[in-house]
C-alpha cells in the first residue's frame, strides 16, 4: 500500500530530525542559479504558504507533499492550489 505524500513526509522526516528552520537553512544555502528566485520572492511565497491550511507542521504541504521552503526559492516551481 502506497502511503500519501503527507505520511510518506512524516515518515522520512522523523527518521531525519528535519524541522522548518533547517528545511529553510538548506533552501537559503542552495547553490544560487538561474532557477533560483530572489529573497524577497522567497520571503512572500513562504508567508503565502504558511498562512495556507493546506501546510503541515510549517514545511509540508499536504497537497504535492513538497518542503515549502525548497519549492518556494526556484522559479520554475509553483503552488499546486495556484497561490504563486
Amino acid at each position: 500500500m502506497k502511503l500519501c505524500p503527507e505520511c510518506e513526509n512524516k515518515n522520512h522526516l522523523s527518521s531525519l530530525d528535519m524541522t522548518p528552520e533547517l528545511l529553510e537553512e538548506m533552501a537559503l544555502n542552495q547553490q544560487l542559479t538561474e532557477d533560483t528566485v530572489s529573497p524577497d520572492v522567497y520571503k512572500k511565497r513562504l508567508e503565502t504558504c504558511k498562512t495556507c491550511s493546506k501546510l503541515i507542521g510549517e514545511m509540508t504541504c499536504s497537497e504535492c507533499g513538497c518542503f515549502v521552503q525548497l519549492r518556494a526559492n526556484r522559479k520554475s516551481a509553483f503552488c499546486i492550489n495556484g497561490r504563486w
